[in-house]
């Protein structure tokens, strides 16, 4: 446990370490050339206490001048990785904002379908139910409250590696890169379980969360915009009385060229 504690203090402080190594090298080297310097001037001053002195004085002035260069660029790491983290991020849900999340996925739908005809992924929809009934009748804090909670859920269920994005108000998105339909829809009901099972007491009122989603599974090349415009018709099909809670269509090359649909039952 020592151990460890030790490995992630040194890891915290890399940078103040490197900067100190490299200023104590650097003194080091800076005191050999002055006593060179020195005893070519006065070859019968004793070496023994000039070297002292000079190693001393460059090290008390490169030692604690490069430990500060390294805590003040250990720390400027630390807020160019949050200002980068903030500029990607959705504020309120700590997932992708939009424009973050489109960039990422569009360099997966657009690749080169693999010569085993494995997908390049899928995009799950998923639309918070009961957000606006939340905000009119507990306030827009219990509103934000949902919001989170329910991303906090689907980012601690999809798989590493997979996307999360909040792509409008009450609307997230999910892309699972290589995720053929067996994939799409185990993770697709963990998701809708764990969201059901979630405990939130608006004003100290039990609600219960729901969600719908229209997934698409994608087998051929095809931009973002046009994607999300199939994932939000599929969407729509889960509206209405009876209807099931998501819904799933297979893009190949002939639906995306509007030749057909070919979707799942």
């Amino acid at each position: 446990m020592d151990l460890e504690l030790a490995r992630n203090f040194f890891f915290r402080h890399k940078a103040a370490f490197s900067w100190a190594a490299g200023g104590t090298v650097a003194g080091v080297a800076v005191a050999l050339v002055v006593y060179g310097v020195f005893n070519a001037i006065s070859p019968s001053t004793a070496a023994a206490r000039e070297l002292g002195l000079t190693l001393t004085v460059s090290l008390l002035v490169a030692l604690p001048l490069a430990t500060a260069c390294g805590l003040m660029a250990a720390k400027t790491a630390v807020l160019r990785k949050q200002a980068q983290k903030s500029a990607q991020n959705d504020g309120l849900t700590s997932c992708l904002n939009e424009a973050t999340f489109s960039a990422l996925v569009d360099t997966y739908s657009n690749r080169n379908v693999a010569s085993g005809g494995n997908p390049l992924g899928t995009i799950l929809l998923i639309n918070l139910d009961d957000l606006k009934v939340i905000n009119a009748r507990f306030g827009f804090s219990w509103g934000n409250e949902a919001l989170s909670s329910v991303a906090a859920t689907i980012r601690n269920t999809v798989r590493n590696g997979d996307i999360v994005g909040r792509l409008s108000g009450d609307q997230f998105g999910v892309f699972l890169p290589g995720a053929h339909e067996t994939d799409a829809r185990g993770v697709a009901e963990r998701i809708h379980d764990n969201v059901s099972k979630m405990q939130f007491y608006p004003a100290g009122t039990s609600y219960p969360m729901s969600i719908r989603a229209g997934a698409v599974i994608v087998s051929s090349r095809i931009g973002f915009d046009d994607l999300l415009r199939e994932a939000e018709g599929t969407l729509a099909m889960t509206r209405g009385p009876g209807r099931d809670w998501i819904e799933y269509q297979f893009l190949n090359a002939s639906t995306a060229a509007g030749q057909g649909d070919n979707r799942l039952q």
